[in-house]
């Protein structure tokens, strides 16, 4: 009887001690458990999974498989956080697709379209729901365009755009589509029909696209002429762009304090060593506050830096980084030999005009420019 009185105690007092513990506040080193997923985080990663596939067959049944989980996570979470990657990737989907079979590429995209059809005249749908679908369906006519860039497409990505700011709530898609359209119109159209569509925008009444609209337009302005760029340099020397022509020139935009820009200082040393009696130049803009002066200095003298550095402690402020969009480092332009600066496409699956070149793409650009093979 003892015995079992005693073990009766026993675990009670270990049951008192789970609790106590259980309801201990946790320390400051105890790493919090994650929150769980939302059915619409869920249903975001069964999207991106069937999207992502690797090794399956580029069918009607994969197309299927891929439609359905997006327009499933789409108009049963339309006001989700990822709801623009995903009306990006499902409308570019076609991207995944090799070039050299056309056939499959357009068997998907009308697959997708029949699709978004059929919900557009489905009753019933909310206000969010078919801002998704108008916005899903200008991606559609995006990707379209950039496949086959002729009037009637672009006119069909127009009108669609035109079509979101109709819906209720459609105007939180417009951004990302007039910011492509733009580009649409850089990659086809007359540099004439880019600055006066720019232009337009700059009225918008949402304030972000009008801002979009004036970043876009600083880049066509700055294409129109040789860049004009004079200074004097950290070293006391002066630099003048307008000596540079002739020359293929690298405007690299860096910070001590980025550790991504600083990383990059010792592969452009080795470019400007290859091709320097070539006709490439280097000049780099440090983006350091003025009170680490010190800083910049001594960078550049363990570096051996071999190229002029801009210097004026205003950062992203200075007087022409604006104009660039140099809004934060690391930032490298290339400009060619008549002091026109270049520009590329850069993203996946939406390929947008930049003139940020990434350093796995420098030096074939600099070797084109040159004329080396």
């Amino acid at each position: 009887m003892k015995t079992r009185f005693l073990t009766l105690i026993l675990i009670c007092s270990l049951a008192g001690v789970g609790v106590a513990l259980a309801q201990a506040p946790a320390k400051s080193g105890d790493k919090k458990a994650p929150a769980p997923k939302s059915e619409a985080d869920l249903a975001f990663e069964a999207f991106n999974r069937v999207r992502t596939q690797q090794g399956g067959k580029m069918d009607q049944a994969r197309f299927q498989q891929v439609i359905s989980t997006g327009l499933a996570y789409l108009t049963k979470n339309p006001t989700h956080g990822r709801v623009n990657d995903a009306i990006r990737d499902l409308g570019f989907f076609g991207t995944n697709i090799d070039r050299k079979q056309p056939a499959l590429r357009t068997a998907f995209t009308s697959l997708l379209k029949l699709e978004v059809t059929n919900l557009r005249f489905k009753e019933g749908l909310s206000d969010p729901t078919r801002a998704v679908i108008a916005a899903l369906d200008a991606t559609i006519a995006d990707y379209d365009v950039r496949e086959a860039f002729n009037a009637d497409n672009l006119n069909t990505l127009r009108e669609k755009i035109d079509a979101i700011a109709e819906v209720p709530g459609g105007a939180r898609f417009l951004l990302e589509r007039e910011r492509s359209y733009s580009h649409v119109l850089m990659l086809g159209a007359t540099p004439a029909r880019v600055e006066a569509h720019l232009k337009k925008l700059l009225e918008h009444k949402e304030k972000p696209i009008a801002a979009m609209a004036r970043e876009e337009l600083n880049l066509v302005e700055v294409k129109k002429e040789p860049y004009a760029l004079k200074f004097t340099g950290i070293d006391g020397k002066e630099v003048d762009f307008a000596q540079l022509r002739g020359k293929v020139v690298a405007l690299y935009f860096w910070s001590t304090t980025n550790k991504a820009s600083t990383d990059r200082i010792e592969p452009l040393k080795q470019l400007l060593s290859t091709y320097k009696k070539r006709g490439f130049e280097i000049v780099s803009v440090s983006y350091d506050k003025a009170e680490d002066r010190a800083k910049v200095e001594k960078l550049i003298k363990d570096t051996r830096l071999p190229w002029p550095v801009y210097f004026d402690g205003n950062g992203a402020k200075n007087s022409f980084s604006p104009q660039l969009n140099a809004t934060s480092v690391p930032r490298l332009y290339i400009f060619d030999q008549k002091g026109i600066l270049q520009t590329g496409l850069q993203g996946v699956p939406v390929a947008r005009v930049s003139p940020d070149w990434p350093m796995n793409q420098v030096e074939g650009k600099v070797k084109q420019l040159l004329g080396i093979k």
